[in-house]
């Protein structure tokens, strides 16, 4: 069983979404100059992808991870 990946190691607040063996998505909220959420998909071997729209990296997410729709978590609201 594979591990769930942790965050890579850049400086802001994180936020782990959601996992899955061997994958991820995590939240980043840089502060930096202006405020970004930045959402990172997770998918060893691949480097991660990152997006800045949550839908778009929870739809990439479960692509990766072989989940459906039906079977996807549905996300809290903040």
């Amino acid at each position: 069983m594979a591990s769930i990946p942790d965050h890579p190691n850049d400086a802001g607040t994180w936020t782990r979404l959601e996992g899955r063996d061997g994958f991820a998505l995590w939240r980043r909220e840089r502060q930096s100059l202006t405020p970004v959420k930045m959402y990172y998909v997770i998918a060893p071997p691949r480097q991660s992808e990152i997006l800045y729209d949550e839908a778009k990296a929870r739809s990439r997410f479960n692509e990766f991870a072989g989940v459906s729709d039906v079977d996807a978590v549905i996300p809290a609201k903040d």
